[in-house]
């Protein structure tokens, strides 16, 4: 699976299992709705349709399902810290590609319904507008009615949702802690302040087959949304009620930490390159060497410290180019 954030990490890695993202739909959508898709036949449909620049703010999964005749459901995770005022528009735009795809692939089929269900943690709550109508004035809905698109979408405001709020869904335990790490990760005081209430389930998680690969998943996308949170922090907070738990958020932190200083160390080496190219071009300049493209692009693709040192050498009395290269 690839992904470019933390959020569609954890967001793919729990709802792209048909039987947790039913469950979390069940939840969200409207009663008759629930009531009519047949959810054993619930399946994950392949692509995304976010526009691509978006897509650290959004993610998306697309699953089928049968309620009579075959149903779209349309999930949106909105993981951006502000809100999106244009949602209802925005979410129109990938319902028209999802159903482009559709009658490109079944031309002569009617199309589908799409359901579309949005996943928010936005600080502060959801308030965008919920339906395609409120975007506009009151006098253009009331002119418009007989011609103006319409649709509502379902939201999950996890901003709004508390700790038992989410454990009364009765949701799949990865599911449910995924979703409470999706509402407090950003808040690190509501991150630790709600965490030992969670040590339960994760250490039901931990212990789990197949639990020890969640739980580093959303142990990575903590640490990653969080900021300064460091993982050993779980460690006194869980008061050895997570045992399990605690030895992997252990495990992932040293592994975190060992990445952080070799990309540190991998930066240094990168600045400290670049800092030796541009000496290397000021004593060429200082010698009234010219420098042609040719050569400026020999220097900048130039990643060895040992050559770059014997260029310097060399420049210090070079009259020409071919000098500071000789071999």
């Amino acid at each position: 699976m690839s992904t470019n954030a933390p959020h569609d990490a954890l967001f793919k890695s729990v709802f792209e299992q048909p039987e947790h993202a039913a469950a979390e739909l069940q939840h969200v959508l409207p009663a008759e709705m629930v009531a009519a898709i047949d959810w054993r036949t619930l399946v994950l449909e392949p692509g995304s349709f976010v526009d691509e620049e978006l897509a650290g703010q959004h993610t998306d999964l697309l699953f089928s399902a049968q309620a009579g005749e075959r149903v779209l459901v349309y999930v949106l995770f909105e993981h951006q810290s502000t809100l999106d005022t244009s949602m209802p528009l925005r979410l129109l735009r990938y319902m028209v590609r999802i159903w482009t795809r559709q009658l490109e692939s079944r031309p002569k089929q009617p199309l589908p319904l799409i359901v579309p269900a949005l996943l928010a943690q936005v600080p502060g709550g959801w308030t965008a507008p919920r339906r395609f109508s409120a975007m506009f004035s009151a006098q253009a809905q009331e002119l418009g009615k007989a011609v103006l698109p319409e649709f509502a979408y379902a939201v999950d405001d996890l901003h709004h949702t508390t700790d038992e709020g989410l454990r009364s869904r009765a949701l799949p335990v990865e599911a449910t802690l995924a979703l409470w790490a999706m509402r407090d990760a950003r808040d690190r005081a509501a991150l630790l302040g709600h965490l030992g209430g969670w040590a339960d389930l994760l250490e039901a998680l931990a212990r789990s087959t197949g639990g020890q690969d969640a739980l580093a998943v959303l142990l990575r996308y903590i640490a990653s949304t969080s900021g300064d949170l460091q993982l050993a922090e779980f460690r006194d907070i869980l008061g050895g009620r997570a045992p399990t738990a605690e030895a992997i958020s252990m495990t992932i932190a040293e592994i975190l930490q060992s990445q952080y200083f070799a990309k540190r160390r991998a930066e240094e080496q990168a600045e400290a390159l670049d800092a030796m190219r541009e000496m290397l071009f000021v004593l060429l300049a200082a010698r009234d060497v010219p420098v042609d493209e040719v050569g400026r692009a020999r220097v900048l693709a130039c990643a060895c410290v040992e050559t770059l040192k014997t260029w310097h050498d060399r420049a210090t009395r070079a009259a020409r180019l071919e000098d500071v290269f000789a071999e």
